[in-house]
């Protein structure tokens, strides 16, 4: 899998890298919700793009990652109880409930 994502980032960045030596020198009005930036390269405003594309991917790869620690975290607590459970289980004495299940019958 790593060997996949290695590929798809260098074809990424060769990409980037590409796009951005076709474009040197450009000049573009950039928007960005309220501000108008006249004359900007477009080299930097493709540069400050995928910047701001890798951040918001880790801010979101570091919210999966704390969900899968708190699943984890729950599944912990969840085996320690039934490992708890099978231990008193394996301490009932059996002589008793095999006494008592006879009496019963008879």
């Amino acid at each position: 899998m790593w060997i996949i994502r290695g590929i798809i980032i260098f074809a990424g960045s060769v990409a980037l890298i590409w796009l951005g030596t076709k474009n040197a020198g450009t000049k573009v009005t950039f928007y960005f919700f309220n501000h108008t930036f006249p004359e900007a390269e477009l080299n930097i405003i493709i540069v400050l793009s995928f910047i701001a594309g890798m951040i918001i991917w880790a801010i979101g790869a570091w919210i999966r990652e704390a969900q899968l620690m708190l699943r984890i975290v729950k599944r912990k607590k969840e085996n320690e109880k039934l490992l708890e459970e099978i231990s008193e289980l394996r301490n009932i004495p059996i002589s008793e409930e095999i006494d008592d299940n006879t009496e019963t019958e008879n």
